[in-house]
C-alpha cells in the first residue's frame, strides 16, 4: 500500500490510477491556505480511479 498526503492536484495524476481514494476535502470555512475549494476536485478523483476502484469522502478524519 502506498499513502500519498499532499496537494492531490500536483499528486494524483502522476500516481494513477488508483483503488481506492480516500480523501478529507478542504471546505473554505478558514483563512488558512490549505482550506481552499478545489474546482471539480470530485470528478478529478473519479477519473483516477481504477474502472472498479472505491471512492470514500470523510469529514473531519484526524489522526
Amino acid at each position: 500500500m502506498t499513502l500519498l498526503t499532499g496537494d492531490s492536484a500536483l499528486l494524483m495524476p502522476w500516481h494513477g490510477p488508483y483503488d481506492m481514494i480516500l480523501v478529507d476535502p478542504p471546505y473554505g470555512d478558514t483563512s488558512l491556505a490549505w482550506d481552499r475549494r478545489v474546482a471539480d476536485w470530485p470528478g478529478k478523483a473519479l477519473a483516477a480511479l481504477k474502472p472498479r476502484g472505491q471512492f470514500l469522502i470523510g469529514e473531519g478524519i484526524s489522526p
